[in-house]
């Protein structure tokens, strides 16, 4: 009896992620193979030609921005949310918790609101560059949106909340010993931030980081609402084909090797990140 509950909460569990990931998976992978059909979506005749469309220097360049975009969004994120919660744990209980309230709110917010906020705030008539213009700032003003800049701002405010909450508990709970004596011995602050408490975190950024690489490579509304089209990356582009133009097996060929080369990339790190520990 007691072997028989953990074996169906574990079967129910690989059910269910049976249902709604390996199957859309395995879907998605015969309907790349197969050939489009503006008429019934497509035909299931085998050919390899959706792969071969992806070796073009169209959608090897989107794959190469894609990934750029993706990682230094990451990097980025990761960057400030980690200053902002050393920020943080040196206020406060009271103000401590005010912000950690601020960033739950955060995350309540989806993906296409938090986009539209942007694309208001990055406006001509009603956002930030009006405001330095009124502030006598910016003599010329005119949207920051759609650009690059803009993208990858939304893409940040995006997974900023997320990675502070996972990083607080560990920032607001580390020994601050170690950096009180350097800073007693006459460390300048940012060195005891450079060389003491960024190696003590590191493994935790690397980790994070990645995390963040993948869920901002999935990321729709960013790209498409605030970026220009040369900023749009794959997964603008297998919308754009599998509902767009009707390609499904184009698109599916499309987020299949996107979602190769994901698995490689995370792959490698780990593989990199174990030799370096061992």
């Amino acid at each position: 009896m007691n072997l028989f509950v953990p074996r169906i909460l574990g079967l129910t569990a690989f059910g269910i992620l049976c249902v709604l990931f390996l199957a859309p998976l395995a879907f998605m992978l015969v309907v790349s193979f197969y050939k489009a059909d503006p008429m019934a979506f497509y035909q299931e005749t085998f050919t390899w030609e959706n792969y071969q469309k992806y070796f073009s220097s169209f959608y090897l360049n989107v794959t190469l921005r894609t990934l750029v975009t993706t990682a230094f969004s990451s990097v980025l994120v990761v960057i400030l949310a980690f200053i902002a919660m050393l920020a943080i744990t040196e206020l406060t209980r009271k103000w401590q918790l005010f912000w950690i309230l601020v960033l739950l709110s955060l995350m309540c917010l989806s993906e296409v609101i938090v986009g539209f906020s942007w694309l208001i705030l990055l406006s001509e008539s009603a956002g930030i560059p009006r405001l330095l213009a009124a502030l006598g700032l910016w003599e010329n003003p005119r949207s920051l949106s759609p650009s690059f800049g803009a993208m990858v701002t939304g893409m940040v405010m995006l997974g900023f909340s997320v990675v502070s909450l996972i990083l607080y508990p560990q920032v607001a709970g580390r020994d601050k010993s170690v950096e009180e004596a350097a800073q007693t011995l006459g460390t300048a602050p940012y060195l005891v931030t450079l060389y003491i408490t960024l190696p003590i975190f590191l493994q935790t950024l690397v980790a994070m980081t990645l995390t963040m690489f993948v869920y901002l490579l999935g990321v729709f509304v960013m790209p498409i609402m605030l970026g220009r089209p040369k900023d749009w990356t794959m997964t603008v582009m297998i919308s754009d084909k599998a509902l767009g133009d009707a390609n499904l097996p184009l698109g599916s060929a499309l987020a299949v090797v996107m979602l190769l080369i994901t698995g490689i990339i995370l792959f490698l790190s780990a593989l990199a990140t174990r030799k370096r520990m061992a």
